[in-house]
């Protein structure tokens, strides 16, 4: 297996905490600064190669990455898992079927867990899952079979589960719905002080993995196309608080959560999401 992005928090975290439970010990690691021929060698030489890089520019290297590999000679499996997965999926499917190589397939996946949150005996565990969006089979390379293996290795040996309801654009409306809400609070927290002090105090945990995560939160919010509509029900409600305490906050997420979710919970809920939806809970906001 090659990792593009391996020195990268998520591409460190597969390395350190998934593929060797999985039994994948063959990892071969590139960046930007790996030389050009031990890039190319690894990537002629890859079975599965992923895409571990930040969501910024995402959609543009994972193209550039496919036309990379127009002579594999071998089958080559390509897994894309960024956040937002619907504009990967389009650029990515046009450039295959323009390279037209038979042996490339490709799986386009958003792994709902992290660094911050994996583990089965988290609260939120049920959140963490693989969202599979699509694939794409080279006439040479099928892939039922070989993700079958993979997704049942995950479910037995991490209880992560991979489900199969959501397309492209159906995940990103969802997880814009639940996971963009969430980082609308992140966004008021970067923008505000004294909301930043007040989420410190009251949910130290998010507070940390908002600001670790600066950079994901705020392209997540610039390139997901249903944000817009997340955005205005946030900031709609936010008006009718006083914006100034934990329990305007907290309101504001639980009517924003009412309207784009129908009170009933998000369709792909987040650990962020849920979290807030418990405090909200808790308060008897929601």
């Amino acid at each position: 297996m090659l990792i593009v992005g391996a020195h990268g928090e998520f591409g460190q975290f597969l390395q350190q905490s998934i593929l060797p439970v999985l039994g994948i010990t063959n990892v071969v690691a590139i960046d930007r600064e790996t030389q050009p021929e031990k890039k190319a060698r690894g990537l002629q030489q890859a079975r599965h190669i992923v895409l571990a890089t930040p969501l910024a520019g995402y959609s543009e290297l994972a193209c550039k990455l496919v036309q990379q590999c127009h002579a594999q000679e071998t089958r080559t499996t390509l897994w894309f898992i960024p956040s937002v997965q619907s504009g990967v999926w389009r650029s990515v499917t046009g450039t295959l079927e323009s390279v037209g190589n038979p042996l490339l397939s490709a799986v386009f996946v958003h792994p709902m867990y992290g660094p911050n949150g994996f583990r089965a005996t988290e609260p939120e565990a049920s959140t963490f899952k693989n969202i599979l969006t699509a694939t794409y089979e080279g006439d040479g390379h099928p892939l039922s079979r070989e993700m079958e293996q993979i997704w049942q290795a995950l479910q037995d040996r991490l209880n992560i589960t991979t489900t199969t309801a959501f397309d492209p654009e159906q995940h990103d409306r969802f997880t814009a719905y639940s996971q963009g809400l969430s980082y609308c609070i992140g966004q008021l927290m970067f923008d505000r002080p004294e909301i930043d002090r007040l989420l410190r105090e009251q949910m130290p945990e998010l507070h940390h993995s908002f600001h670790a995560n600066r950079e994901l939160i705020l392209e997540f919010l610039r390139i997901n196309h249903f944000i817009p509509e997340v955005v205005t029900a946030f900031a709609d409600a936010w008006r009718q608080t006083s914006q100034e305490t934990f329990e305007a906050v907290l309101r504001t997420f639980a009517k924003s959560d009412a309207i784009l979710n129908g009170g009933t919970g998000s369709s792909i809920p987040t650990k962020w999401y849920e979290r807030l939806r418990a405090a909200a809970i808790d308060h008897g906001l929601a």
